[in-house]
């Protein structure tokens, strides 16, 4: 039998998990960012092109989105108090996370393999 009560323990540390890696990978995506302001976008798109880049480039949005789901999800079970609405705003999260998610993944996929 699953303790129903574990759930939240388990989206604490997720929470905190994807925070450190979204910290440690963030610094990393911004620098190249930065360092692309007024460089050429065939530039940009060659070093999204590197393995390395577009592999920490997808991870980073796959954190980013999960941490977002999570925290959503807090706040909705914090500040929303009828069921219906917590449940029907809950699924419009995932719906919106899952395109984010498969948006970016797809992008970088496309732009490192075509």
């Amino acid at each position: 039998m699953k303790n129903r009560y574990s759930e939240g323990t388990r989206h604490f540390l997720f929470q905190r998990a994807t925070a450190v890696i979204n910290l440690l990978l963030g610094v990393f995506v911004f620098n190249f960012f930065v360092k692309g302001i007024g460089k050429s976008y065939i530039y940009v798109i060659e070093g999204l092109n590197n393995n390395f880049m577009w592999l920490i480039v997808t991870i980073f949005s796959l954190s980013m989105c999960y941490h977002m789901w999570i925290g959503f999800n807090h706040i909705l079970d914090d500040y929303v108090d009828e069921v219906f609405m917590r449940f029907l705003l809950g699924k419009l999260n995932l719906v919106m996370v899952v395109i984010v998610a498969l948006a970016t993944t797809l992008s970088m996929i496309t732009i490192s393999f075509f």
